[in-house]
């Protein structure tokens, strides 16, 4: 071999080493993450114990219906919002999956877009009772309740402010120079009661989304939460409280750690934690691959919970980040929402009916 031919033996190695990938390989690289399909949460509900009563929690991630808002104009004009009617039907059929006795949801348009979807999807689930209240957010989303049960009140407080909230102890984010100091929605408080006289009362929150820099503001409406707990318990010391909803925080956080701390109890604290275990995928609550929804409970209704009954129904899985980018993509056709539905099942005291164990695997 001449030495010119040597070189050039070198050269078209090097140009072969550093060609760019070919559509082929970046299939395959693609397709080495976690595809669309099932990922997290469980297949389907377990069956509830006969005489309980189904409490679920589930954000829908913006439902708007397809009516004009004249309230909403400009950058949130509900007239560009509205939910895909693909979406309707995944979430209909997460919602019937679930099949909770009252379901509490975040991030719903309005009472009237509510009834729409409800009588056009949900109409045979015996959801003849309905709240909700405009929470005070420039989104236009507020959170809401159906129910099986009959409610009996109603109310919500926008803009509630948290400026004097008092901070003690260690922990806490600094709070900024020029701090926000309101709920960024308000939660909405309603009370429900059996026809065989059994009182709840539900508190669906929506606390503040968003990383570090928002986590004063979720502390703040932690604090505040804890406020609204202790004046309903103070008026009514036998109240079964179920505080619930999307609280955009992980279990170790300090806005949640102020809750449980407080006096209110994950009713799934018997989930995994340890990220490599097998089961953990079943308890994660948002397709980031984090729990970040919760039932939490006063100890009324602590008592009457069946043990373990809390569950994920996981839905349907866009993909990971190699297959699917939330900020660009469309959503597929089967996506209900980036959050899975929650549930937890009580029997009131004065049930005869017996109370196994009901373990979401």
């Amino acid at each position: 071999m001449s030495l010119i031919s040597g070189q050039l033996g070198v050269v078209f190695s090097s140009l072969v080493l550093f060609a760019p990938a070919t559509a082929q390989e970046d299939a395959s690289k693609k397709s080495a993450g976690f595809g669309p399909g099932h990922r997290y949460g469980l297949r389907a509900s377990p069956e509830a114990v006969d005489g309980a009563i189904r409490i679920g929690s589930y954000n829908v991630l913006n439902y708007f219906d397809d009516v004009d808002d004249p309230a909403l104009s400009g950058k949130w004009d509900d007239a560009e919002l509205a939910s895909r009617p693909g979406q309707l039907v995944a979430l209909a059929k997460a919602i019937r999956e679930l099949d909770a006795d009252v379901l509490a949801l975040q991030e719903v348009e309005s009472l009237e877009a509510l009834i729409r979807f409800r009588d056009e999807h949900l109409a045979d689930l015996g959801y003849e009772h309905v709240a909700s209240l405009d929470a005070g957010y420039y989104r236009g989303v507020e959170q809401s309740v159906l129910s099986r049960v009959p409610i009996t009140a109603a109310q919500n407080w926008p803009a509630l402010s948290t400026a004097d909230v008092v901070r003690v102890g260690e922990g806490f984010q600094p709070v900024p120079e020029d701090p926000e100091l309101a709920f960024q929605r308000s939660p909405l408080m309603v009370d429900l009661k059996t026809e065989e006289g059994y009182a709840f009362t539900l508190i669906v929150v929506h606390l503040k989304s968003g990383g570090l820099a928002h986590a004063y503001r979720r502390e703040a409406e932690g604090l505040k939460l804890l406020e609204i707990v202790a004046d309903r318990l103070e008026s009514d010391p036998a109240s079964n409280l179920i505080v619930l909803g999307d609280f955009n925080a992980k279990s170790e956080y300090k806005s949640m750690q102020l809750l449980l701390e407080g006096g209110l109890t994950d009713a799934m604290a018997h989930r995994v934690f340890d990220s490599s275990h097998p089961d953990a995928p079943h308890w994660v609550t948002h397709e980031s691959g984090r729990i970040i929804d919760y039932i939490l409970m006063n100890d009324g209704a602590l008592g009457e919970m069946v043990p373990e009954s809390g569950f994920v129904l996981g839905t349907f899985y866009p993909g990971d980040s190699n297959h699917y980018d939330w900020r660009k993509d469309d959503a597929p056709e089967a996506h209900a929402s980036d959050h899975y539905p929650i549930a937890v099942d009580l029997i009131p005291r004065e049930s005869e009916v017996s109370v196994p164990a009901a373990p979401a695997q």
